[in-house]
């Protein structure tokens, strides 16, 4: 990211199944990162455990039935605490009056939380990271983060 971090600026570092809603406590240009608050999901990782349905059928005026996509339940489960995540951070922002936010989320988390992130969160982002830093420890995170 080629932007200067302020101090107080906050990160929703998110994928489907953890978050950190991170702090810069450090002064601007030299990020210093504090865990405000850490979620995960509790969820099964089991796809039985996540839904039973089969795929649908379609009749074919032209053939036989064909069967339909399915439902990818893991996907479901994953967009499901990302929106969790996204209204638990928003909730963090708005009471706590911040200014400035980064969104750190793999490719296909950030466009579910571009999708349903509310007008209040979208107005205080200042910037992006497409790259899944869940797995990292806060201070690699820091340094990825600073470029």
């Amino acid at each position: 990211m080629d932007r200067i971090l302020h101090p107080e600026t906050r990160l929703l570092v998110c994928d489907g199944r953890k978050a950190l809603f991170l702090r810069n406590g450090g002064p601007a240009g030299r990020p210093a990162f504090e865990v405000e608050q850490e979620m995960h999901d509790k969820g099964s990782s089991h796809t039985a455990d996540l839904g039973t349905d089969e795929p649908g059928r379609l009749k074919s005026a032209f053939g036989p039935r064909s069967s339909m996509e399915g439902t990818d339940w893991h996907q479901a489960a994953e967009d499901a605490f990302v929106r969790r995540a996204v209204d638990a951070f928003t909730a963090l922002c708005d009471a706590q009056d911040v200014r400035e936010v980064v969104l750190v989320a793999p490719p296909r988390a950030l466009a579910t939380i571009r999708k349903i992130a509310g007008k209040s969160l979208q107005e205080r982002v200042v910037g992006e990271i497409d790259k899944d830093l869940t797995k990292h420890p806060v201070h690699e995170i820091e340094k990825i983060v600073k470029g």
